[in-house]
């Protein structure tokens, strides 16, 4: 099977930020000088007293990094933009990636500034990971359709694509009325790239016709996540998209040694998105750097 066009020749590594912020500024700095090319924020906005065991992308419902749950009802729920623009400023080279943003929480007008101002200090390094959300009552705390969240998210990335392109714009559809507004300042690139989180149909189908990209947050080993990519290489070539650059990025959950990235690189993946980790659970500057270390010599240095 040829692999996809990504318009990129060799794999790239992300780094996921799991640990807390008061070792951002260090990890950041960690990150690029190991030659990692993005970091990947989350976002929550706020969780319910008794958490449920509904989390789509594990089998018993609960979200584990090395064996241990990660998502607590008491766990903090920063804003990620402001994460975002901090990284910014202490980083010169990695993207920056919210990984998911839950797209429908957000109007598209406070999405749209919160992304371009981002970019706009980050010399546009910034790019949109796109979720829908899985957490109803995260929805209902703030107010929001949860059974409607596929087809608003589908109508927010159309009007992020005006905000940001167009000198006027105005909407009158059953979820945002506004305008005719002119909307500042711009994305440097003209348009902010966006991938496409998930592994449902409906995702799937996202991020082959409106995506730059997909990113596999779902799948447990390799050939799942194989058989995905090939997914989306359908759609993309039924929707006439196939020949644009497309991103598709993987966990090390699947690909954890460099003999897995060196088959997921062969099928089109162009980032691994690196979980780190420490003998002791607990993950600091001092323990991030040895993990780095350890990731750099076995896997990034052999692919």
């Amino acid at each position: 099977m040829a692999p996809l066009d990504t318009g990129r020749e060799t794999v790239q590594f992300g780094l996921q930020m799991l640990m807390g912020t008061r070792y951002y500024t260090e990890t950041a700095a960690i990150a690029e000088e190991f030659g990692f090319s993005s970091l990947h924020v989350p976002d929550h906005l706020v969780y319910p007293a008794h958490l449920p065991d509904t989390y789509p992308y594990a089998d018993d419902g609960v979200l584990r990094i090395n064996g241990e749950p990660i998502f607590t009802a008491n766990l903090p729920c920063y804003d990620p933009f402001v994460l975002l623009g901090h990284l910014a400023a202490c980083t010169h080279t990695v993207e920056l990636v919210p990984s998911v943003c839950i797209v429908p929480l957000y109007h598209p007008l406070f999405l749209a500034r919160a992304l371009a101002t981002v970019d706009r200090l980050s010399g546009g390094r910034v790019a949109l990971g796109v979720g829908v959300g899985w957490l109803d009552a995260e929805f209902a705390a703030a107010g929001q359709g949860f059974h409607d969240r596929g087809k608003r998210t589908d109508r927010i990335l159309e009007l992020l694509d005006s905000l940001w392109a167009d000198e006027l714009i105005e909407t009158d559809d059953e979820w945002y009325e506004f305008g005719p507004v002119r909307f500042n300042p711009k994305p440097l690139r003209g348009r902010i790239p966006r991938y496409v989180g998930g592994d449902s149909p409906a995702a799937l189908r996202r991020a082959a016709t409106r995506g730059d990209g997909w990113l596999d947050i779902g799948s447990n080993d390799l050939d799942a996540s194989l058989a995905k990519v090939a997914t989306i290489r359908r759609l993309r070539a039924e929707s006439e998209r196939a020949d644009l650059p497309f991103e598709i990025a993987v966990t090390s959950t699947v690909a954890p040694d460099s003999d897995g990235v060196a088959r997921a690189a062969e099928h089109g993946v162009t980032r691994v998105i690196a979980m780190p980790s420490s003998p002791d659970g607990k993950l600091t500057a001092d323990s991030v750097r040895s993990w780095a270390e350890r990731y750099a010599d076995d896997v990034m240095s052999k692919v």
